[in-house]
Formats: C-alpha cells, sequence, structure tokens
C-alpha cells in the first residue's frame, strides 16, 4: 500500500509535467517559426482559432 508521502510526490510530480511539456511545445515552436518553418496559412489558421 502506498504511503501519504508517495502518493503527494506523485502528484506534484503530474502537477508539473503539463505546464513543463507546454513549455517545451512553445519554444519548440518558435524556433522553428524564426527559421521560417512554419508556413503562413497554418499561423492564419491558429490566430483564428485562439480568437474563438
Amino acid at each position: 500500500m502506498k504511503s501519504i508521502a508517495e502518493t503527494r510526490t506523485n502528484a506534484v510530480s503530474v502537477q508539473y509535467a503539463l505546464p513543463m511539456l507546454l513549455a517545451i511545445n512553445t519554444f519548440a515552436l518558435l524556433a522553428i517559426d524564426q527559421m521560417g518553418g512554419v508556413p503562413d496559412w497554418i499561423k492564419s489558421a491558429v490566430a483564428l482559432l485562439l480568437g474563438f
């Protein structure tokens, strides 16, 4: 049976996993954009999607 400390440690690990994954994804997309790898139509589609 898991102890309370192990359960809390797992919960903290999961709590920080998603924000860290999103940050890595954001930095990767920014790097690709700086290299000119993201077409303009994708940028427009994302801007429209985020506008709603």
